[in-house]
């Protein structure tokens, strides 16, 4: 597959190298000079819906070079290069303007036929399959994720949702913000698309004024997912995302033979207070 992604890259105009961006459970994502090039995962669906919406609006979503494609029994999108969060760089971390992209995504037309997002269903996913079961940490995580209502996003109205929000999912194409990764986009309650990095802050990995700067300016757009006390909508998916990152953290920890970084154990600290809850 390699192979066929460089081929695709190199059609759409990418110059030089092929580098691999990301490569597990299933997805593969190359970079040929200006052109990204993702496989997607096998049995994904309304992918071209999900793309449509991107092209629909470029002044929030990356662009798509063209629609998606099948090749090898895989489904293929093909992206311009952009430039990601420095992570590293913490003054240079657009929250503001994260903030703003999401708030104007929560305000626009939900097309017909548009999926449902899966930040919900991917919770579940990510416990079932990431989780490793022989990790000191695993029934930490376990029992918090059985204090967790079985429903986590029941029906109602929905909005544009990006569905899979953190700072990996920013990138700076011609000079301005832009969000990519479409495979979680669809209809739903926009307040999940604010819950990573509310659970950040509950957690002590966001510092208290960044998280009040994302906060507020995501009010300051009209924001469509909070009115009133934010943690009466926010509390229940915050809960769900530290945890599932909290898996994640531990299936890499284990990926790498290491153990826990400081930020992996605060994850592993929340769930601990989590699971001393009663059952949501």
């Amino acid at each position: 597959m390699r192979e066929l992604l460089t081929e695709v890259a190199r059609d759409a105009g990418g110059v030089g190298d092929p580098a691999i961006l990301y490569q597990r459970h299933d997805v593969l994502v190359m970079r040929v000079g200006e052109i990204v090039v993702k496989s997607h995962r096998a049995g994904t669906t309304g992918l071209q819906a999900r793309v449509a919406v991107a092209a629909a609006h470029p002044d929030l979503l990356l662009a798509p070079l063209g629609p998606v494609r099948r090749i090898s029994g895989r489904l293929v999108s093909v992206w311009p290069a952009g430039l990601p969060v420095d992570p590293a760089d913490p003054a240079a971390v657009p929250w503001e303007e994260a903030a703003r992209l999401l708030a104007e995504l929560h305000s626009r037309p939900l097309p017909p036929g548009l999926p449902r997002q899966r930040a919900p269903i991917r919770v579940h996913e990510v416990l079932a399959r990431d989780l490793p079961a022989d990790h000191p940490a695993t029934p930490v995580v376990r029992r918090a994720y059985a204090a967790l209502p079985p429903v986590l996003e029941p029906d109602g109205p929905a909005r544009l949702v990006h569905g899979d929000f953190h700072l990996g999912q920013l990138v700076r194409h011609d000079g301005a913000w832009r969000l990519i990764d479409l495979d979680d986009l669809g209809r739903g309650d926009p307040v999940w698309d604010l819950a990573r990095p509310a659970a950040f802050f509950a957690s002590g990995v966001l510092a208290p004024e960044i998280w009040s700067r994302f906060l507020d300016a995501y009010r300051g757009h009209g924001g469509a997912a909070l009115t009133g006390d934010p943690w009466d909508r926010l509390d229940i998916p915050a809960r769900a995302l530290a945890i599932q990152t909290a898996a994640r953290c531990v299936s890499h920890a284990v990926d790498e033979n290491r153990p826990l970084d400081e930020y992996e154990t605060a994850l592993i600290d929340t769930c601990d207070r989590i699971g001393s809850l009663a059952p949501c």
